[in-house]
């Protein structure tokens, strides 16, 4: 007997594999606080985490789409210059993303 879920055929591939990203990392946080043995331990691994993502993630995915917007600029493409203009500030709020958190946590006395 097939069953159908009509409501996952619906989406994209780009929904479906952020969306099972999203799952994921939830699940690896539950586990974390789960096994964890006290809250120091979970914000040093939740702090872990943000700190790869702003470090290694961030600025490799600044770089590839400031190419990108650059070879599409080149090639005379119209999108280019917006898909560069996005990239620089995405890549901006990546880079910012641990003095916005640092803030966020002194106003609420976190």
């Amino acid at each position: 007997m097939k069953v159908h879920l009509y409501i996952w055929e619906e989406f994209s591939m780009r929904k479906k594999t952020w969306f099972l990203i999203i799952c994921f990392v939830l699940l690896r946080a539950t586990y974390a606080l789960a096994f964890s043995d006290s809250e120091t331990q979970l914000g040093q691994f939740l702090d872990g985490i943000a700190d790869f993502l702003i470090r290694v993630i961030g600025p490799g995915i600044l770089v590839i789409g400031v190419c990108i917007g650059g070879i599409s600029m080149a090639t005379g493409n119209e999108m280019g210059l917006r898909r560069g203009i996005f990239a620089a500030l995405g890549g901006a709020l990546i880079m910012m993303a641990r003095a916005i958190l640092d803030l966020i946590q002194r106003l609420t006395g976190f």
